[in-house]
């Protein structure tokens, strides 16, 4: 069953394998002309990134003729749009962009100007997924109320027997969802699933809000002052559907996969794992030897790297993915990782083609 009540729940001490892996991992960034965050290679990323956003904008707002044009500029701003949040605003939002807190949450920022919230987003993100990933009750990423099953603790329904076929309509509503409904909700229950907001500086909430106003501005007022409105919404929507779809699907690979543990507490808020191998027991690799999948995605086909040293840049995780390895295999620990993306997706679909099933395959504790 679910956690229903906001308990704090307790992990067993660090054990060796983790302070051995700490260690290492330091010992590596200790080294000359290396530290945790990111490098230039990281900041050239992200203003190519910023350009191909604001550039196909501006392209698709003020230059693009026809219907061929404007697809290709709207291709284009999407694509922007998924590389500055895997890469600009996931860093930032994590602190591990850079070591000036200023730079780190001007990258965050950039989750406002996408339409949804860097203030929710760090709570949601990088407090409760990050500390309680696959939890029921905690993690909000597997909590799609009755629409899908992500959890074996979750209650099957019969459309659930479908879900494999429809994920990827309910995938391309992420943005859309965030942007017109949860981060509302959320602001105004006051919670994220059964857990309180931290408290709120008081800037926050009128940032929110202004945020808000600022995107519905230039994402739907301004392009309607050259375009008719039903075009502009045409192309809003079906963005949106793009950069939703992309967004989810990415996040499903590293945690709901065959393979993937779904561990919960016991009656005293007692986690059955030590956080680093709850860790490594809830996420997954994909196509770790991709040079093009680490750029495009922002090092998140490293998940298991990223969830054990979430305040290390993206930029170190594939030199950081062998001493993890390595350890983990030294001290005889899980470490899952799928040799390709096709092979990921694959065990994402199969997933929720099990969790359909009545009585699933037990997938964890």
């Amino acid at each position: 069953m679910p956690i229903s009540s906001p308990q704090r729940l307790q992990f067993p001490p660090r054990s060796l394998f983790f302070t051995t892996l700490k260690q290492r991992v330091d010992a590596y960034l200790s080294e000359p002309g290396r530290r945790p965050t990111g490098n230039w290679r990281l900041f050239a990323k992200a203003m190519l990134a910023l350009a191909m956003m604001f550039g196909g904008y501006a392209w698709l707002v003020w230059g693009a003729s026809g219907w061929f044009e404007g697809a290709l500029a709207a291709f284009v701003t999407v694509q922007g749009m998924v590389m500055v949040a895997f890469g600009v605003m996931h860093d930032g939002a994590h602190g591990s962009m850079s070591r000036r807190r200023w730079v780190n949450w001007l990258g965050g920022a950039t989750m406002d100007i996408l339409g949804s919230s860097s203030m929710l987003w760090r709570q949601k993100h990088n407090m409760l997924h990050h500390t309680y990933t696959n939890v029921d009750g905690r993690d909000d990423d597997i909590a799609l109320g009755s629409l899908m099953r992500l959890s074996p603790s979750q209650p099957c329904r019969p459309w659930h027997r479908l879900q494999h076929w429809y994920a990827p309509l309910l995938y391309s509503l992420l943005s859309l969802y965030l942007f017109v409904f949860s981060d509302f909700q959320k602001v105004f229950s006051g919670k994220i699933g059964e857990t309180p907001l931290q408290p709120r500086q008081w800037w926050e909430l009128p940032y929110f809000f202004g945020a808000k106003l600022l995107y519905i501005a230039y994402a739907l007022v301004l392009p309607m002052w050259f375009h008719p409105p039903w075009l502009v919404l045409v192309y809003f929507i079906a963005m949106h559907l793009l950069f939703g779809f992309t967004l989810s699907l990415v996040f499903q690979l590293a945690h709901t996969v065959e393979g993937a543990s779904f561990p919960q507490p016991d009656q005293d808020g007692k986690m059955p794992y030590e956080w680093a191998e709850h860790q490594l027991l809830t996420t997954a690799n994909f196509a770790p030897g991709s040079r093009l999948v680490n750029f495009y995605t922002g090092g998140l086909n490293h998940q298991v790297e990223h969830h054990l040293f979430h305040k290390v840049s993206h930029v170190h995780y594939p030199a950081i993915s062998r001493i993890v390895r390595d350890t983990c295999r030294e001290f005889g620990v899980a470490y899952q990782s799928f040799g390709s993306v096709g092979a990921a997706v694959a065990a994402h679909f199969r997933f929720l083609r099990t969790m359909g099933l009545p009585q699933p395959a037990q997938q964890g504790n």
